[in-house]
């Protein structure tokens, strides 16, 4: 069993991990931070939500098809529990190494929205 103080720092290390993660993500451009009914925490490219955290350990991310079987193959993300059949994946941060692995997913997530919203302009 982990003392007070063990526990104490595997909490600091989450929150500055999610601190990581989030300064990443602000820094794409055109994200927003919106509320939606998935979490209080989603970041949005127009209109798609593409990551959303659930506290300060986990985050869920909206990939492509191929992506999201390549995160799962890999073992870099975890399957989602409620809509992995729109892409979404779910990601455990705890360590730097998922955090590394967790802002390349969402840059993947982000480029695809980006991708998306230039191919539908491109259509009009």
């Amino acid at each position: 069993m982990l003392d007070k103080e063990e526990v104490i720092t595997i909490n600091d290390m989450a929150l500055n991990l999610q601190e990581e993660i989030r300064s990443f993500i602000r820094s794409l451009p055109n994200v927003e931070l919106k509320h939606d009914p998935m979490s209080e925490e989603a970041y949005f490219y127009g209109l798609r939500n593409f990551a959303h955290f659930h506290g300060p350990r986990h985050i869920d991310i909206r990939l492509s098809k191929t992506q999201q079987e390549e995160a799962l193959r890999t073992h870099i993300a975890l399957h989602h529990k409620y809509a992995p059949q729109a892409g979404w994946v779910s990601c455990v941060i705890e360590t730097a190494e998922q955090a590394e692995n967790t802002k390349k997913l969402i840059r993947q997530a982000y480029d695809t929205c980006v991708s998306l919203k230039t191919r539908f302009k491109s259509a009009k």
